[in-house]
């Protein structure tokens, strides 16, 4: 939808449309799953001659845009000690290149920071943040950061290579996805929120673009361009909003300060549902639609696909629940609950759990669920002790008065 924006924002700036009829046609756009431009024409907003001069000029921008850039750089050849390949990619802060390590002759890949932000100090801030922070994270489920520096005025850190596609692309391609293939996603992306999260790192930008796929199936999270850490305290202040609206968590959007890694887990349920519907959970403006995951109920996941287990729905109720508090508290409870839905529904098909790792969280499993059952009764023993005790010090009626309450509430 990103060539349907700058279509929107060009039409709007040539006063072709209003900015409310740019909003009106780009929800109409997702809804059918048409063009920005063929959604503009079918809605006589404007005439097919006036929408083709548009879609040919935005291209010849796009294309003049990619010349510059590749004639700037990959003209240069290299980037400090990166040979360059060729342009595979490009997001809000940088360009992404495909690159040869010349010491370590390895391919790597490297982001270069747009030249429109090299002058904002905010934002090359931001930048060798998010190098510098995610250089020190290794984890077999987090795309590996090499390497940061400066070049000729660039700006630019080198990253592991990664050849696979996007859980995007997936969507893309195919539309919904399979339940096992979402919560086999699902799972590597938890293991790399329970260690980002024991390194006091939270992610702010969970969504299937930042999902790669190897050829052999390992998830792998990367882009760490919104990540709020220790480092990066003095750059974030109270309402300032940083994400990508699909999938932002209700405290992001209102810019809240201080998340936690129950503000990803919602961002993965957002990815999730986005995954097994083939739709992002609201439809709309990118203002509307963080109001929604502020205070609007997500879309009833069973009306859109009826095969959905019981306890995905619940599941993903869980992890987009509007109050943090009501949501996993850890990745580690969401890890629990997907394995257990994973074994329930093996058991369904009359499979037993195969794996030392599939038991294991059996066991685990039940000796939580046990050991909160003798909690319980614990905290119940004690309780009928202490009412007992007061009834038998004589108090009277009083104590019995007492004696009385405690066993009705026990009882309720």
């Amino acid at each position: 939808m990103d060539e349907d924006f700058r279509y929107g924002q060009l039409a709007v700036e040539g006063r072709i449309i209003t900015p409310e009829q740019f909003d009106a046609a780009m929800t109409l756009a997702k809804e059918r799953k048409q063009s920005l431009h063929e959604v503009l024409v079918a809605e006589g907003i404007t005439d097919s001659t006036t929408a083709g001069r548009l879609q040919k000029a935005l291209r010849r921008i796009i294309r003049d845009e990619r010349a510059k850039s590749e004639g700037g750089l990959l003209a240069q050849k290299q980037v400090g000690g990166y040979k360059l390949t060729r342009r595979i990619g490009e997001g809000g802060m940088g360009e992404v290149y495909l690159a040869e390590q010349l010491n370590m002759h390895r391919q790597v890949a490297l982001k270069v920071l747009h030249d429109k932000w090299v002058d904002d100090e905010e934002f090359r801030k931001r930048f060798l943040l998010e190098a510098r922070a995610a250089g020190k994270l290794s984890h077999p489920h987090l795309i590996q950061v090499y390497d940061v520096g400066k070049y000729q005025g660039k700006y630019y850190f080198s990253m592991e290579y990664v050849d696979g596609v996007t859980a995007e692309d997936l969507i893309a391609h195919d539309g919904s996805m399979a339940i096992e293939k979402v919560v086999d996603i699902a799972l590597q992306v938890c293991q790399a929120l329970k260690y980002l999260a024991s390194q006091d790192i939270v992610h702010r930008d969970i969504k299937p673009a930042n999902i790669m796929l190897t050829k052999d199936g390992t998830v792998k999270l990367g882009d760490f361009g919104f990540i709020q850490s220790v480092y990066d305290a003095e750059l974030m202040q109270e309402g300032t909003t940083l994400g990508t609206p699909d999938y932002i968590s209700p405290e992001q959007a209102r810019g809240e300060r201080n998340l936690d890694v129950r503000s990803d887990v919602y961002s993965l349920g957002a990815s999730m549902f986005h995954m097994l519907t083939g739709s992002p959970l609201f439809d709309g403006s990118c203002s509307k639609v963080m109001r929604d995951h502020i205070d609007t109920t997500p879309p009833d996941l069973t009306e859109l696909r009826a095969d959905v287990p019981n306890e995905m729905v619940r599941i993903l109720g869980k992890m987009l629940a509007k109050d943090p508090i009501d949501r996993y508290q850890s990745a580690d409870d969401l890890i629990a609950d997907l394995e257990m839905m994973k074994i329930d529904q093996a058991a369904d098909q009359g499979a037993l759990p195969s794996t030392r790792s599939q038991i294991l969280h059996v066991i685990s499993a039940e000796k939580d669920r046990i050991t909160e059952l003798e909690g319980s009764l614990g905290d119940l023993d004690k309780r009928l002790k202490v009412a007992l005790f007061v009834a038998m010090m004589g108090w009277g009626a009083a104590g019995a008065a007492v004696l009385a309450l405690v066993v009705v509430s026990l009882l309720n």
